[in-house]
């Protein structure tokens, strides 16, 4: 049953006590300065500009400056082991206070993380259900088989831009061999009209080989920075769309995992477009300017 505590590092020996943890999350460094932000509403925050396109739009609601969050922490080992082999699953959450909709987003899309690599996986409906679906697994395997088998996960906001915050989804599994697989996704949430905003919308329409080209060449300025000596690193690893981003004063950060871009041992790059490549790219009400 999920409980919550306060934060504590992964793999704990025992199980963790009851706590609840306030705490305000807002990494405010990547807001563009205030005279940047464009007209304010009566809220104090930036004015949108109706410019998705879209019909049916929900309407801005009250922003708050900074948002809180309470700490909720699910651990679940076979019963009866609690030595460092045992296999555990291991979640800590960010709920934020009076933001039901993007902690139900933030759940789900880390609950579609965690599933166990298999020839059939399924994909759980709640974080209970991915721990049984572990431990299930880890007990279907030769005694020993398990023995250090993990999978975790944790969600933390690592920006704001304007009204839109963005939470880091990190998800890793063990099972076995040389190493685990770390997996990253950036949820980007607009909170004035309560909705998630993916790479898609933020991009203007008919700007998307725009926006993708200058991702390219972000590409190409990254290659020459580690690897520049190495002549078949371009070939071997080509450059690829992602759909997890944050906003930043420098640019779009694009991140993207392991394996993708980069052998395992360059971990999870991430590529800066900078603002000047994406003049009339991206949508007014996301630009600093």
């Amino acid at each position: 049953m999920m409980r919550r505590s306060g934060q504590s590092p992964l793999l704990i020996a025992s199980a963790l006590a009851l706590a609840l943890s306030l705490a305000a999350c807002d990494n405010s460094t990547d807001t563009p300065p205030k005279e940047e932000a464009g007209p304010a509403t009566d809220g104090g925050q930036p004015a949108k500009s109706d410019d998705t396109g879209d019909s049916g739009e929900q309407a801005a609601r009250p922003v708050p400056a900074k948002l809180t969050h309470q700490m909720e922490t699910l651990e679940r080992r076979p019963q009866g082991c609690d030595g460092d082999d045992c296999p555990v699953f291991e979640v800590h959450l960010q709920v934020y206070d009076g933001q039901p909709a993007l902690n139900a987003a933030v759940r789900r899309q880390l609950t579609g993380q965690l599933v166990v690599t298999g020839e059939n996986p399924t994909t759980p409906d709640s974080l209970e259900a991915a721990a049984d679906q572990f431990l299930a697994t880890a007990a279907g395997v030769a005694a020993e088989g398990s023995h250090g088998w993990e999978l975790s996960g944790d969600t933390k906001q690592i920006g704001r831009w304007h009204d839109l915050v963005t939470v880091a989804i990190n998800s890793y599994e063990f099972t076995g061999g040389a190493h685990g697989m770390p997996i990253t996704q950036w949820l980007n949430w607009d909170l004035a009209e309560n909705h998630a905003v993916p790479l898609g919308r933020l991009i203007a329409s008919g700007q998307e080989e725009a926006f993708w080209n200058a991702a390219e060449q972000a590409h190409a300025r990254w290659v020459e920075k580690e690897a520049p000596s190495d002549d078949g690193f371009r070939e071997d690893w080509p450059f690829q769309q992602t759909d997890s981003y944050r906003l930043t004063r420098d640019g779009v950060v694009l991140h993207y995992d392991v394996y993708s871009i980069a052998p395992y041992a360059m971990g999870q790059p991430q590529l800066t477009v900078p603002w000047s490549a994406l003049d009339g790219v991206i949508r007014p009400s996301y630009r600093p300017y």
